[in-house]
């Protein structure tokens, strides 16, 4: 809830793989790059980094994307 409630965040999911459920992803959106950099440097992500990272059996990967065409 902190995390969606800052400011930038547009939305926020926790994914889990379907096949190997030891296997988490969050997806978000935000509203600029600057944003997230900003969430990227706060003692919010400090803090939910340094407790999530505990958890990791191997090293954490991260992307930031683009959208390039809605498919429906």
């Amino acid at each position: 809830a902190q995390i969606r409630a800052f400011s930038g965040c547009e939305r926020l999911l926790l994914l889990k793989d379907l096949n190997k459920p030891n296997i988490y992803f969050t997806y978000s959106w935000w509203q600029s790059e600057e944003d997230l950099e900003r969430y990227r440097h706060s003692l919010l992500f400090k803090g939910v980094w340094a407790f999530t990272k505990a958890l990791f059996a191997e090293k954490a990967e991260a992307w930031s994307t683009e959208e390039i065409e809605a498919l429906r």
